[in-house]
This record gives C-alpha cells, structure tokens and sequence, in this order.
C-alpha cells in the first residue's frame, strides 16, 4: 500500500491547520470579504449623502414637489390642497374637469397630522349654540371612569299592528 508523504488529506496533520493549503488561500478570502464590505459602506455612505443633498434642496426651494404644478404660484395648498380655489380654477371661475391634484403631500400631511393632534388635545367648541363642546381624549377618559357613561331612554317599541283579517 502506497502513500503519499507529501500531502495530507484529512484530520491527520500535525501543525496547526487542517485543511487543504494548496486549493484556496485564506488570506485572498479575508481580503476579498473585506473589500465588500469597504465597497457596500462607501456606496451606502453616497446614496444616504445623495438624499439628504436631495432633501435639502427640495426643502429650500419650498416648490410644490409635482412637477405638474411647478409653474402655479404658492398657495394654501398645503392647507387645504384639494379644494377648489385658488388654483383649481380656470379663467372663467369655472372647476377644471378631471381630478384635483394633491400638489405638496408631505406638507399637507404634517398640516393634517397638527390639525389631528391640536382637536384630540385641547378644548373648544364644536357647536356652540347645541353646548357641543370638544375636549383632550384624556380628560374624557377621566370624565367616563367618573361619571360612567351616560344613560339614555330606550326608544318606545312601535305598537304590533293586528292580524289581518283573511
């Protein structure tokens, strides 16, 4: 039976490593895992750049973000961007036909979301004349673990009409 003294296949080497040192070397891997990595950070590092670059000057020009609208003058829109004046009227003071274009999402969006915070956290009056008041979620927790809620009449059941005759 033959043997070949000069490599060893196995788990039967003396030194340190146990595997095949002539097929791939460690060090190329080590490098090259190394390299992607260095590659993925600096391309990660330049698209984040890139948005913020972007964002910043999106947010300087104060310009609607549709194009569509890019050349009609600022207005209310971030208000209230899909109603019917100023913008979305023609010459005659007429609404133009098709669809009412919401021009500045992420402005609206923040409006909207001010809007929902200061109705759900103060107080006011939602009909004044009907004593209909508006008041902060949490004091209206408080006031129904106080008092309970509030109890009304059960409607009347309507009267049982006779039997008809047949």
């Amino acid at each position: 039976m033959a043997t070949d003294s000069h490599h060893s296949h196995g788990d039967d080497g003396t030194g340190p490593l146990n595997h095949e040192t002539t097929d791939i070397s460690l060090d190329g891997i080590g490098k090259l895992t190394i390299g992607f990595v260095l590659v993925v950070l600096t391309i990660s590092g330049l698209m984040y750049g890139t948005y913020r670059l972007l964002d910043r000057r999106a947010r300087s020009a104060a310009a609607p973000i549709s194009k569509i609208n890019a050349d009609r003058a600022a207005t209310q829109d971030a208000i209230a961007p899909l109603t019917d004046e100023p913008n979305a009227l023609d010459r005659n003071g007429r609404q133009a036909a098709g669809p009412r274009i919401l021009t500045n999402e992420p402005e609206w969006l923040r409006e909207v979301r001010a809007q929902t915070t200061a109705a759900q956290t103060t107080y006011g009056w939602v009909d004044k004349q009907a004593g209909v008041v508006r008041l902060p979620i949490e004091r209206a927790k408080q006031l129904i673990l106080e008092r309970g809620l509030p109890v009304t009449a059960a409607p009347e059941a309507p009267a049982a009409e006779p039997a008809a005759a047949q």
